[in-house]
């Protein structure tokens, strides 16, 4: 994720200007949150241009994956404990964004956790708020999301900098001891942020085969045999 995506809206009269429709699937393991979700946005649509369609909801990674495949909803607002583990919630918002067309994600936290925001955000997704904040920051969200942009409140972009700094040092460590080359690196990145072949190949002015070379190199050394595997297993070690 480029650091340089990051956009700050924290006016409501912005989010006010999207008028197109948003279709959102909730992944919550809570009915009752994700019938209070219902419910907000069903008062942003009736109170302002926004127009938020719930297509699902869903209350594990997998049923997420499912419904996504099935609805292609825009947006999934999703759980950081959706599936009680974690580990679970970074792999199921790798494998969304793996998905064509892919949605994006907001995650949806219970307390502000760095190693939730961080990882979250390498692994793809697109915005991070607190349930705490959901009724004022919301819509605001949203909005920057379909806007193209991620979202994170002036609280957590100042700890998603501060991890930032530390990750790049820790991720060039581990890169050097699973020796990985520079270039497999920039492949493995590129692969992270979902980019096709093609497009890693024009991106680095290389062939698609040359492409395809540094991927077997780096499915061997990362020991997996898939994209969405080595795009995980990437994101657990602290690679991209």
């Amino acid at each position: 994720m480029a650091i340089s995506t990051i956009f700050l809206a924290e006016q409501m009269s912005e989010a006010s200007q999207m008028e197109h429709q948003c279709s959102v699937v909730l992944a919550d393991g809570n009915r009752e949150f994700r019938q209070g979700l219902r419910l907000l946005l069903e008062f942003y649509n009736a109170h302002s241009p926004a127009n938020c369609v719930v297509v699902g909801e869903v209350a594990s990674g997998a049923q997420a994956l499912h419904l996504a495949m099935s609805q292609h909803p825009g947006l999934v607002i999703l759980d950081v404990n959706l599936d009680d583990s974690w580990e679970s919630t970074v792999d199921t918002v790798a494998q969304l964004r793996q998905l064509e067309p892919a949605p994006s994600t907001l995650l949806v936290a219970d307390q502000p956790k760095p190693e939730y925001l961080f990882e979250g955000m390498q692994a793809g997704a697109a915005g991070y708020i607190t349930k705490s904040r959901m009724a004022t920051e919301l819509l605001t969200a949203i909005h920057t999301i379909e806007t193209g942009h991620v979202y994170l409140n002036q609280e957590t972009l100042t700890q998603f900098f501060c991890l930032f700094q530390t990750h790049e040092k820790q991720a060039l460590e581990k890169c050097e001891r699973l020796r990985l080359s520079k270039r497999e690196q920039e492949v493995l990145k590129l692969l992270a942020r979902g980019e096709s072949n093609e497009a890693i190949a024009n991106s680095l002015f290389i062939s698609i085969a040359t492409v395809k070379s540094h991927f077997t190199n780096i499915f061997e050394k990362l020991e997996v045999k898939t994209r969405t595997q080595a795009i995980i297993r990437a994101l657990r070690l602290g690679l991209v």
